[in-house]
């Protein structure tokens, strides 16, 4: 991945594009199906769970209906009917045929709140007479009760409870009941004498399957059963379901609490992620042509905002291989257009930069070829001053030879004028600058130096000191006073050196003064080359020590003026740089 982003700038852009675009997309979307398919199939299993507690409970009502109905019909005011209609096989009297419409009636209105579940209610005695409802079919009810004769029997009707609902699956061949391919599920009841001796008839309610199928058929997809209690099954919907063959299945169940069926639902939770997955499918087919189309038009965009920049580049590699007449062609004023305007701008200005830089490297050479040429002249003067020298010390002329000597220190030292030097070798040229004024002047000039041990190799620029003792002979003894004399006292202070240079001259008023210390203070302003005075010497040591050196000066109270020089110590000035850096 690293060596991939250290390719071009296109193929970064490209990348990032892929890495926090598509790719998050991507995986935002595979999560999504994931998450949305877990909590479909939830929501899914939980609804079809409320529908099979549904299912289950109209079951039960139906049920209830069905007990209370067949309890209603047995009443008191009944019995004497049912008893003496117990072995009538005929209608042979009036008598007989008012019973039976009293008996038709009770069923009629006992079971009219069953008229939902579409049953077939009617009564058999022991004659095997039927008694049906209002419209009955009996032919269909006499085929019902022979098919469940084969259970029914005269040992079950005498061992029945007569207090208890029988629930009888009785599935049979096609068209052996009244609706062809049709079969029923029969509530059957004994109706005893009050001995218990004897039953006086049977109560059959047939239930089709068609109310089943009618509850079971819009549940969806899968198979719903309902089960014995013992888990044999009465009615599955739809026969056949192939879910043997799915890996995995989903139950949910309820239960009918009065007869102990089981509602039982199974469902495979592929039959709804399929539609799930055709759904993500097609989105992401939607999503990979977006991403297609996506990628061709951001191609297209980047190549067209990476082409100004390989021209760019290709300028800039033209220009740094030498081709200096090389330019960035602008063809626009969008963002590339100033860019390359600007680029081009630099390129003038680094020719003019090359151009100044070679006519500067021209003049150096010319001048270090000068320098070269110019060395001779002051050694020259050098071993002439030193033959002269030995010359009057041989004679006995030590007076003279002392001066010659002098003026070949200060020759020595104005050609190292750029190296460090110390104040004990500092003091020492401004004995031999001193004995040479003398000689200039003709002044009585006396010259007192204070320099403490700790303080003799502290190194400063050379010749640092010389221009505030030229400046008090050249200027404080303007009218020579009969004694001159400069003191230079130096000292240690807690953050640096401090030099004082005290003459007995004339001194300055204080207007002056003020004058001098101003220019001083702006001493960043004053223009360059002002020679070799205050100015000079205080750039040449705040150039060394940094800001914190400085020049004072001040007027005497008996006479002359005083100039301090402060030298900030070696830690105090490299830290100072650094913080100005």
């Amino acid at each position: 991945m690293y060596k991939l982003f250290k390719r071009s700038f296109y193929m970064r852009n490209q990348l990032t594009m892929f890495i926090f675009i598509l790719l998050p997309l991507s995986i935002v979307s595979f999560m999504a199906f994931f998450l949305i398919k877990d909590v479909v199939i939830d929501k899914v299993q939980s609804s079809r769970q409320n529908v099979v507690n549904v299912i289950a409970g109209d079951m039960e009502k139906s049920v209830e209906d069905i007990i209370y109905a067949s309890n209603l019909f047995r009443y008191n005011a009944l019995y004497d009917d049912l008893k003496a209609f117990k072995n009538v096989n005929r209608i042979a009297s009036s008598e007989d045929y008012k019973r039976y419409g009293r008996i038709s009636e009770m069923l009629d209105l006992a079971f009219s709140k069953t008229s939902g579940l579409k049953a077939r209610v009617f009564y058999v005695n022991k004659a095997r007479f039927q008694i049906g409802t209002a419209g009955a079919d009996y032919a269909a009810n006499n085929r019902i009760e022979a098919v469940s004769s084969e259970r029914i029997t005269e040992r079950w009707k005498k061992e029945a409870n007569p207090e208890r609902i029988y629930w009888l699956n009785a599935p049979v061949r096609q068209g052996e009941f009244y609706d062809i391919g049709e079969s029923n599920y029969l509530f059957v009841k004994v109706i005893k004498d009050h001995s218990g001796n004897d039953y006086l008839g049977v109560l059959y309610v047939a239930v089709s399957y068609r109310y089943f199928h009618q509850l079971f058929e819009g549940i969806g997809a899968g198979q719903i059963g309902l089960y014995e209690a013992d888990g044999t099954p009465i009615l599955l919907y739809p026969q056949q379901s192939g879910l043997e063959s799915v890996p995995e299945v989903i139950e949910l169940q309820s239960t009918v609490a009065r007869t102990g069926w089981q509602v039982l639902y199974r469902f495979s939770p592929q039959e709804i992620t399929d539609e799930i997955t055709n759904i993500f499918f097609l989105y992401g087919l939607i999503l990979g042509v977006s991403v297609l189309i996506f990628i061709a038009i951001s191609i297209v965009l980047a190549k067209r905002i990476h082409r100004p920049l390989f021209k760019l580049q290709r300028t800039a590699e033209q220009f740094g291989g030498g081709n200096r007449l090389v330019r960035f062609p602008v063809t626009g004023t969008d963002e590339f257009g100033v860019l390359g305007s600007a680029f081009n701008k630099m390129l003038d200005q680094i020719n003019r930069l090359i151009s100044d830089v070679e006519q500067e490297q021209e003049e150096k050479r010319i001048i270090e070829l000068q320098a070269l040429f110019s060395q001779i002249r002051p050694h020259f003067l050098i071993n002439t001053l030193n033959s002269i020298k030995c010359e009057l010390l041989l004679a006995g002329d030590s007076v003279r030879g002392r001066q010659v000597e002098a003026l070949m220190s200060l020759l020595r030292a104005y050609m190292r004028v750029n190296d460090m030097s110390t104040l004990r070798q500092e003091c020492k040229l401004l004995q031999d600058y001193v004995d040479i004024m003398k000689v200039r002047s003709r002044l009585r000039l006396y010259l007192i130096v204070e320099l403490p041990k700790n303080l003799e190799s502290f190194e400063v620029p050379r010749l640092i000191l010389q221009p505030l003792v030229e400046n008090a002979i050249v200027h404080g003894f303007a009218d020579p006073p009969d004694y001159a004399e400069i003191e230079v006292q130096i000292g240690e202070t807690e953050s640096g050196v401090a030099v004082q240079v005290k003459d007995n001259g004339t001194g300055m008023e204080e207007a002056q003064i003020d004058g001098l210390r101003t220019m001083l203070r702006e001493e960043a302003h004053v223009e360059e080359n002002r020679g070799v005075g205050l100015l000079n010497t205080l750039r040449r040591l705040r150039l060394t020590y940094g800001e914190k050196a400085a020049i004072d000066v001040r007027r005497n109270e008996d006479a002359g003026t005083t100039f301090i020089m402060f030298l900030p110590k070696p830690e105090e000035s490299s830290r100072q740089q650094a913080q100005g850096e």
